[in-house]
């Protein structure tokens, strides 16, 4: 049976939160000591690669890019970059796209990886509004890193991962448990 708590108004899913957090506490730790991980195709994952661990959906409201900077929600993507890396001194940053369609006429939305380098490491999560942009329920989009300032045009993202949108069209009603 699946526990949920009352956060702020609004019903979480304690597992799926706990299991979010030890991943990433997990990966960050391994990435951190120079412990070897494997990627999703097998691959050995060294600490000189970049890697998209996660995207998971955010209901928290998210500041959007530009003059009004108005809310949103999205995703938030957890990376690993190589050690001693700052993705704010390098201009890296994260698009969300159509599936293994990535150039700017498919692109969802995008966000720096770190607004500024003050508690921006080579290992977190970067927040991605895209809720507003148009996910469409159970489809799957590719999450990109891309490095040094790189453009579309400039080649290929140095990570990527794909992301189903896990809602459907209706959301079923919340039950408040004793």
């Amino acid at each position: 049976m699946r526990t949920r708590t009352r956060f702020f108004g609004r019903w979480k899913d304690s597992r799926r939160n706990l299991l979010a957090a030890v991943l990433t506490a997990a990966v960050t730790t391994a990435a951190t000591l120079g412990v070897q991980a494997f990627a999703a195709n097998g691959e050995t994952v060294q600490g000189h690669k970049f890697i998209l661990v996660d995207a998971l959906w955010t209901t928290a409201h998210i500041r959007e890019k530009g003059v009004l900077q108005e809310l949103d929600t999205g995703l938030v993507v957890t990376y690993i970059t190589p050690t001693g890396r700052v993705p704010a001194n390098n201009k890296d940053w994260i698009g969300i796209y159509e599936k293994d369609q990535l150039d700017t006429g498919h692109r969802i939305d995008w966000d720096w990886v770190c607004r500024s380098a003050e508690r921006c490491t080579s290992h977190g999560s970067a927040a991605i509004p895209a809720g507003d942009d148009g996910m469409l329920p159970g489809k799957t989009y590719t999450v990109a890193y891309w490095a040094d300032g790189a453009r579309e045009s400039d080649g290929s993202p140095v990570a990527t991962i794909d992301y189903v949108v896990p809602w459907s069209g209706i959301a079923p009603p919340v039950h408040d448990e004793l």
